[in-house]
């Protein structure tokens, strides 16, 4: 760390208090000075009539001082100039300026209690700061703390001596930077400093650039930070999802001050909240068994001390507990990842991202954010543990299995309990239940292997029947009302029965317009016709949109046969017993038994 003006904290608040009582300094010398006849101004009136001291009076009127310098004395006031402030970086001095206690504590640095011309200068001299004195040597020219010289001795006032200097006099355990300021201040901390420059830190860095606060920082330098970041297979720390980024920098933090010789063997809460099912904050474990080590790492510079804290160096990114033990598990590509921001929040919500992290031989087929929103979900709000966890379940599968060991029935059985139904399609392509496609295989981690899809799966309906019951039952947007009041009827509860147990059955779903093309002709129908319509429309097996074949000839439960008239693209059509085919206008409508495909026809058998 670059050098830097530091303070004691609770010296800065016992000098504002002891300086209400005793007047404080600040002088130059004008032209008409006689530096050798007393003057019948002040020590405050012959630094307001000085201009090279403007910037020391400046800082006398912000710390409320003037009455107080003002007064009887006597004083001996070291009166640093505007070319001395200028030395200073600026942005101390607005710390300074900005911040009655660091300003009254580095005023009354400058002052003694006593009148003390350049004759009887030298050695120690006491200052108003409790327990800080000056060191002065008084050989060829005054001297002071060994680098300050006084430019113009004796200036004279009714209440004190004042020398100009050409230096700002810097207590012991001063500090007046704050916490970002050292850390834009060491070469070594780049990467820190870009990570609190972005705008979704900024809460952060106004934290960390604000005198009134009291932090501890744990400060990573660029080679630890270099170093999680070839852990994780990573160039930069733009790489990583922000909000991961801003967990880890937070991480760091402890919400209050606290130096190397007040650390105790044990844990430290940090300003992060933990997650759901998780501790209240996430806390960093202190060990001093050799040296001091905070988790994993290693202070190798402690005790920098800020005017709003304290920061210690250290050689490793902290990790909080649920990235730590994400690092090489699929957790960790769901953590670090900026297109599974959804997911991971999912995961933390449902309290499944440990599981996801610890659980060995797992198969994960995750959506991407752009596949939660395919799949209707933009926001986690409204859902709970409850709802989330049966979802995630189900993308789940409890073994490892890569895409060359996909199993070649299609039918895979995820930890939800329910199955995913595989369609392989031409160029390697693979659909699940009909509507998710995967879109990246075989990412390979210690605890198993993640398949990316393009939308999110949605656990099954209980059967068929239930899902053309509820797609009745939306109001205004209702669809189905007619064949569901069909299988409703006594008449027909056989086949509604039948549906309903079948383990594996596909229903071409006539929608309410569809019936009202045929409304003339269903009142001449008898029970049995109907029922032979009806069961028309159901196939005894699981066909997804992606089974069917151009020309294909599909048995119904009837015995009688559908055809796949033709496929064009996603467009296509089933010829019935008549010369005018239906069109499919919805697919893959995915049930625990089976699977609907919306039609805009009935379907007529040979009655």
């Amino acid at each position: 760390m670059k050098t830097f003006i530091q303070m004691n904290y609770l010296k800065k608040i016992t000098m504002a208090m002891m300086f209400l009582a005793i007047p404080l300094f600040i002088v130059s010398c004008s032209d008409d000075d006689d530096n050798n006849g007393t003057s019948d101004s002040n020590i405050v009136q012959i630094a307001q009539a000085t201009p090279d001291l403007s910037t020391l009076v400046d800082a006398l009127v912000a710390a409320n001082l003037t009455e107080a310098l003002s007064g009887p004395g006597p004083f001996t006031v070291f009166a640093p100039s505007n070319a001395a402030f200028a030395k200073l970086d600026p942005d101390i001095v607005n710390d300074i300026i900005s911040t009655p206690s660091l300003l009254t504590a580095l005023l009354t640095y400058h002052v003694a209690s006593a009148e003390l011309t350049s004759d009887v200068l030298n050695g120690s001299v006491q200052t108003l700061l409790s327990g800080q004195s000056l060191s002065v040597v008084n050989s060829g020219g005054v001297t002071i703390n060994g680098t300050a010289n006084v430019t113009t001795a004796d200036v004279l006032a009714s209440n004190g001596v004042i020398h100009v200097i050409d230096e700002v006099l810097i207590p012991e355990d001063f500090y007046a930077q704050t916490l970002a300021q050292i850390v834009a201040g060491s070469p070594d901390h780049t990467i820190l400093l870009s990570a609190l420059a972005k705008p979704e830190l900024a809460g952060l860095l106004a934290a960390a650039n604000d005198p009134t606060q009291n932090l501890t920082v744990f400060a990573p330098t660029n080679a630890a930070f270099e170093g999680v970041l070839a852990a994780l297979g990573m160039t930069s720390i733009d790489d990583m999802p922000v909000e991961t980024l801003n967990e880890i920098v937070t991480y760091h933090i402890l919400g209050g001050a606290v130096t190397s010789d007040q650390l105790s063997n044990g844990d430290v809460n940090t300003l992060l909240p933990g997650i759901p099912g998780g501790p209240e904050y996430e806390f960093v474990t202190v060990d001093l068994t050799d040296g001091v080590k905070i988790n994993n790492a290693n202070v190798t510079a402690a005790d920098l001390k800020a005017v709003n804290g304290v920061a210690h160096v250290v050689d490793a990114v902290l990790l909080p507990s649920y990235i730590a033990y994400s690092v090489g598990t699929i957790a960790e590509v769901v953590q670090f990842n900026k297109d599974f921001t959804i997911l991971n929040a999912a995961l933390r919500k449902a309290e499944l991202l440990e599981t996801v992290a610890t659980a060995d031989n797992l198969t994960v087929f995750a959506p991407d954010n752009a596949g939660f929103v395919a799949a209707g979900i933009t926001s986690l709000d409204g859902l709970e543990k409850e709802d989330l966890t049966p979802i995630l379940t189900y993308h789940v599968l409890g073994a490892i299995v890569k895409s060359a060991d996909l199993p070649a029935s299609g039918i895979a059985a995820t930890l939800n309990g329910a199955n995913l139904y595989l369609g392989y399609l031409n160029q390697q392509r693979v659909l699940i239940n009909g509507l998710t496609e995967i879109k990246a295989v075989d990412i390979e981690k210690s605890n198993g292997v993640i398949h990316v899809i393009d939308r999110t799966l949605v656990p099954p309906a209980p059967n068929v029947v239930e899902i053309a019951l509820a797609l009745a039952d939306q109001g205004e947007a209702s669809e189905f009302t007619v064949l569901t009041s069909l299988l409703a009827s006594d008449a027909y509860a056989g086949i509604t029965q039948a549906l309903i147990d079948a383990e594996n059955v596909t229903v071409f779903a006539p929608t309410d317009d569809a019936f009202e093309e045929i409304s003339e002709v269903i009142p001449t129908l008898d029970e049995a016709q109907i029922s032979t319509i009806l069961t028309y429309h159901a196939v005894g097996a699981r066909v997804f949109s992606y089974n069917l074949v151009e020309g294909q000839v599909v048995p119904t439960l009837n015995t009688q046969t559908l055809k796949v008239a033709s496929i064009n693209g996603e467009a296509i059509t089933i010829e019935d017993k008549t010369d005018d085919p239906a069109n499919v206008i919805e697919v893959n409508v995915h049930g625990s038994n089976g699977v609907i495909h919306v039609i805009d026809k009935v379907l007529l058998p040979n009655l």
